[in-house]
């Protein structure tokens, strides 16, 4: 869409403490694409400090249409006398004591963002006074505006979601954060609201400055070239990778937790109901474009270089979930090696952050093959205490590598309140070869392993026990 802008010399004489302010250039607009308008909302909320995602909602819910001019070119101006896009509303006094250029505010679409953001991040500051807090009232965490929300358009009974519901104003505006910025916030809390007799003015009590809200996410749409993100859809079990910024069926599925850099946008969609925004990302052999809904921003993760995305993905989305939790890491040159060999200290120091396990109080290792400051001795005392990891006649050998079979037992004893007991007894092509045949059965019972043959005395490799391991902190979250 055709863009055109024309200069307007505004004679103003607007007083404000005594100087007389005059000869005002305000730029005016005759016709911005939608795209062209949602990407002004992101950039005015990003300089000011607000998660995009609320101040495009509260465009949305305030004019319906990303509105801003009628249809025969005039500021559009609603009945209450709202200005524009943002639909501003002020009094006489917050003209003159704030120095609002009111013809700036009717021509100028950016000018009309920015001064809805100056007004929101006042109200975001009215906690110090009356309003209570969401959370850690932190200023990327989208629940964490909903006062300032409620606050931007009237402190009245009208905007109490607790007598009105879905009509009051926050509401409508977290409705379109869910819908139209596909961002799974939770409901809101029940909240406490009062009023004096005879008015409509919302008191909040004293005893009541802080509320839980069951969901904290942090905006997406401030990432930068470089950041890495891993996929997330609370909605499906996989995430779009789209081939371009607006291809809507162009598209692969990705498993959730795949981790991912992003190396350009953000971009705003055609669509003007899309609140979200696209990045251009790439991974472990993959690329394309993906939505700000779909990721979520770690400083834990990273892309290997070496981990592809073969393998149905698994690899890289198993790797990525434990470095979230702090369970595993790559090498000081930023490699992971998947196919390297585990050593058993390796695995013991994985199972031990993984439960999380501590050092019974008095306990002294039992194994003759290690001693204080050898490395992996800590953790190697850990599992051994907890009976995870156990020598054979006392040799624990933590040097050496791990065998699948041993893999087996140690992850059977690790989590055997999580797996459930076989009710039948699986086919295995290599059965004769097994010595545990039952924690075998087990981690096929509970889906951890699906290989047949199960190869027992091969040695276990990184990207095969991060597997495991994956998979059954995934079995324990869900129980």
């Amino acid at each position: 869409m055709n863009k055109f802008f024309k200069k307007i010399i505004l004679l103003t004489t607007i007083l404000w403490g005594g100087v007389i302010i005059g000869n005002t250039e305000a730029e005016t607009v005759g016709e911005y694409s939608k795209t062209d308008v949602k990407e002004m909302i992101r950039e005015v909320a990003l300089a000011k400090k607000i998660p995009p995602e609320i101040l495009k909602a509260i465009a949305l819910s305030e004019s319906g249409e990303l509105k801003h001019f009628n249809d025969d070119g005039t500021p559009f101006i609603s009945e209450d006398g709202g200005i524009g896009l943002m639909q501003i509303t002020l009094t006489e006094k917050e003209i003159r004591e704030e120095n609002i250029d009111v013809e700036k505010l009717k021509w100028d679409i950016r000018y009309n963002i920015e001064i809805a953001a100056y007004k929101l991040n006042q109200k975001w500051g009215w906690d110090q006074y009356f309003l209570p807090t969401i959370n850690q009232h932190d200023r990327k965490y989208l629940e964490d505006w909903y006062f300032a929300v409620m606050a931007y358009n009237g402190l009245s009974k009208a905007n109490d979601p607790g007598l009105y519901g879905d009509e009051a104003y926050p509401e409508k505006v977290y409705q379109y954060i869910r819908d139209n910025a596909l961002q799974d916030v939770g409901e809101t809390p029940a909240l406490s609201i009062n009023y004096e007799a005879g008015s409509n003015t919302m008191k909040f009590p004293i005893d009541v400055d802080r509320y839980d809200w069951p969901t904290s996410i942090r905006t997406s749409q401030d990432l930068e070239e470089g950041d890495v993100v891993y996929t997330w859809n609370p909605d499906k079990k996989y995430s779009k990778l789209r081939k371009t910024i607006n291809s809507a069926y162009d598209y692969i599925e990705i498993f959730h937790d795949t981790p991912l850099k992003i190396v350009g946008g953000p971009y705003e969609t055609e669509n003007e109901e899309n609140l979200y925004v696209m990045y251009e990302v790439e991974g472990n052999g993959v690329e394309g474009y993906i939505s700000s809904s779909n990721i979520i921003h770690s400083e834990k993760i990273n892309v290997f270089p070496d981990i592809i995305y073969g393998r149905d993905g698994e690899v890289p989305r198993a790797v990525s979930f434990l470095q979230q939790r702090s369970i595993i890491n790559g090498h000081d040159d930023g490699t992971f090696k998947p196919d390297d060999d585990l050593l058993r200290r390796h695995a013991a120091k994985l199972i031990v952050h993984a439960l999380d396990l501590k050092l019974p109080q008095g306990y002294t290792m039992k194994g003759i093959d290690m001693e204080p400051g050898d490395l992996g001795y800590e953790d190697m005392l850990i599992a051994e205490a907890h009976g995870l990891i156990v020598g054979n006649e006392g040799i624990l050998n933590p040097n050496g590598f791990l065998k699948r079979s041993q893999m087996a037992k140690i992850l059977v004893r690790a989590y055997d309140d999580v797996y459930e007991k076989p009710t039948a007894e699986a086919e295995f092509s290599d059965r004769a070869e097994f010595w545990n045949y039952e924690d075998i059965n087990t981690l096929k019972h509970n889906g951890i392993t699906v290989a047949d043959p199960f190869r027992s005395f091969e040695d276990v490799t990184r990207w095969q026990f991060s597997l495991f391991l994956e998979r059954s902190i995934r079995l324990e979250e869900k129980k």
